[in-house]
């Protein structure tokens, strides 16, 4: 929209994401910001390119792997409380698969 997002750019950096300077990959034609605040960062119409380590993003996945858990732990509960003695829910069974084209191949 032709302005910088600083709001954001400010919160993904306190969150750990760093900007990817262009001249980091001198092998490379790669697209990067030619003026302003953030020259020399890759971007591309208006998104500009940032990585976050390993560490830091392994802790983000486990901790929202974890509120995921609690959440579905609490629509259980909910569940459980709320089952009428004459019609019993049991524990649901979450499963999925996921394939891609062509029919689905039984075993045996």
């Amino acid at each position: 929209m032709g302005f910088d997002d600083r709001k954001n750019i400010s919160a993904r950096s306190r969150e750990g994401w760093e900007l990817v300077r262009g001249d980091e990959y001198p092998d490379f034609e790669i697209p990067t910001v030619e003026d302003g605040k953030h020259a020399g960062v890759i971007g591309v119409g208006g998104l500009l390119l940032a990585r976050i380590p390993d560490e830091i993003a392994d802790e983000r996945n486990v901790y929202f792997k974890n509120v995921a858990r609690d959440q579905m732990s609490a629509v259980d509960n909910d569940l459980a409380r709320e089952q009428h003695p004459a019609m019993p829910i049991s524990k649901p069974e979450r499963q999925s698969s996921v394939t891609f084209g062509g029919p689905r191949k039984l075993e045996g």
